[in-house]
């Protein structure tokens, strides 16, 4: 079995593979087929410059949030994205606007993408690290339902 390619947009890398029955009971909150909720989104454009600039209509990230790049690829040409160099790469966001921020590394150096394939379409960004904004509905029962046994 060979390891997973990040550039192949079919990889098992990608997929998702949930166990998790689903919930007996009627609206509860932890039907959501991952479970977890979080931020995920494509970019409108890229820019290949010092530093990068990333442009997504309110977009509502923070300065210093972490993002972690995926699904950018060079192959197949019908659905390259471009900026496959920054494919399963680790950023935070600095200098953040409305619509727009930058990418800089962990030692807040902004990223150099004057030599990086053009954007063309597609990829995602994931907010990740300590500051996901991410909750377990496990964690909060329906209505009605005690979270432990009564006592």
């Amino acid at each position: 079995m060979s390891s997973p390619n990040p550039q192949d947009p079919d990889s098992p890398l990608y997929q998702f593979i949930d166990t998790q029955p689903e919930s007996p009971y009627p609206n509860n909150p932890d039907s959501s087929l991952s479970h977890f909720t979080y931020r995920q989104f494509t970019p409108e454009n890229i820019t290949n410059t010092l530093p990068m600039i990333v442009t997504k209509t309110a977009h509502g990230l923070l300065d210093g949030q972490a993002i972690r790049a995926t699904k950018f690829i060079r192959m197949p040409f019908a659905s390259s994205t471009g900026m496959e160099q920054i494919n399963m790469g680790l950023f935070y966001v600095q200098r953040a606007t409305v619509n727009d921020f930058q990418l800089f590394d962990a030692n807040s150096q902004p990223i150099d993408g004057r030599n990086f394939t053009p954007y063309i379409q597609g990829g995602q960004f994931t907010i990740n690290g300590p500051e996901i904004l991410c909750v377990n509905p496990s964690h909060f029962p329906p209505a009605g339902i005690p979270p432990f046994p009564p006592v």
